[in-house]
């Protein structure tokens, strides 16, 4: 089993922000913002030295929780520094994107990394559709359109022309071409059937992302299942889950700080707020949504002012055998993780990837 690290250049002062989304450009102090980006790098780089084999970008707009609205740029970055790892792209947000834009970003990548791209795809969530006036009920489909586009820019040997239902272009010819051939591994970030059977039906990858792992499994037992329908088995590679992970010295040290960060979070006037699956049921059947409720780049991906909904919490023994259940019930392959917890500091977030390097990795790879 390999480990990725999420590289969410998360704003320094985080820990500061208001429970809500978007964060207000008055919260950023340039010169911090600097800091952070140079700490994120090096987290990055300790974390391919500590057995790392990827590391990850998400594309989120409007959040210094994860501070990657563009996050080939700063894949880019990340690349010239870090030698071996494979740079994860998972990944873009589809609907957002001109996906000629994506394949051309796509394929520089994995010509700057000499062939160390993995491509992923996301729908995202409708906090993020307002960012360039998406319509949330076109996401899917936008996605699904995507998808089949980009993955002929970077295989058809000709110029081409596409008429899709939400893409027309009189002329596709993507330059440069991807170093690995036909293209780079691909993995589809869902939860929704017809996503997952795209993925199978392609033969790509599949990513879950902050579910419990009973959740995690239906929707891999699904695709393990449509996957042999079209004849095919994918490797352990293609199987990603990514969560949100707090390790400390022992079980008592991590669940007194996850204590902390509970009793912080439910002090007054920082009610619950809805989750991200409440909001995007409500947003796709037209109701009307305040997305000041739902931020992108939280802890747990989920909640807005509540527990941080962390999926991995615990001492080393504890955070192995909880990952291995991912393992074990999903078929993970790769566990994509989220260390930029809002009260950290990046001395701690250093500290935790010493230790899960230390004394989780070493056990993962043996799986």
């Amino acid at each position: 089993m390999r480990a990725s690290y999420l590289g969410a250049m998360g704003y320094a002062s985080r820990r500061d922000f208001p429970p809500t989304w978007p964060t207000p450009p008055a919260y950023n102090d340039p010169e911090l913002s600097v800091q952070s980006y140079q700490d994120g790098i090096e987290e990055c780089e300790f974390a391919e030295e500590m057995g790392f084999e990827w590391v990850s970008f998400s594309e989120h707009h409007y959040s210094g929780r994860i501070a990657t609205g563009t996050p080939a740029v700063v894949a880019a970055a990340v690349a010239e520094r870090c030698q071996s790892v494979k740079i994860a792209m998972l990944g873009h947000l589809m609907p957002l994107n001109n996906p000629v834009r994506v394949a051309e970003e796509l394929t520089l990548l994995d010509n700057l990394t000499n062939g160390r791209l993995v491509m992923g795809f996301l729908r995202g969530t409708p906090n993020e559709d307002q960012v360039y006036g998406v319509n949330p009920a076109e996401g899917r489909g936008r996605m699904l359109e995507s998808m089949d586009l980009i993955l002929k820019a970077m295989t058809e040997p000709q110029p081409f022309s596409w008429e899709g239902r939400y893409y027309q272009f009189r002329t596709v010819s993507v330059w440069p071409r991807p170093v690995q051939q036909p293209f780079p591994a691909a993995i589809v970030a869902t939860r929704s059937d017809d996503a997952v059977q795209y993925a199978a039906a392609h033969r790509l990858g599949l990513g879950v992302s902050f579910l419990p792992v009973e959740q995690a499994a239906a929707i891999t037992n699904k695709y393990f299942d449509w996957c042999a329908g079209a004849g095919w088995t994918p490797p352990p590679d293609q199987l990603v889950f990514r969560g949100s992970i707090y390790l400390a010295e022992t079980d008592r040290q991590a669940q007194d700080w996850f204590d902390r960060q509970t009793d912080e979070a439910r002090a007054p006037g920082m009610a619950l707020r809805a989750s991200v699956s409440q909001v995007i049921q409500a947003s796709r059947a037209g109701q009307a949504i305040d997305y000041r409720n739902v931020f992108a780049g939280s802890a747990s991906g989920d909640i807005v002012g509540g527990a941080p909904g962390l999926t991995f919490v615990g001492g080393p023994d504890t955070v192995f055998e909880q990952i291995k259940a991912y393992h074990d019930q999903c078929g993970t392959g790769v566990i994509d993780l989220f260390f930029q917890q809002p009260s950290l500091t990046h001395r701690d977030i250093m500290a935790e990837i010493d230790l899960f390097g230390r004394e989780v990795l070493p056990r993962l790879k043996e799986l």
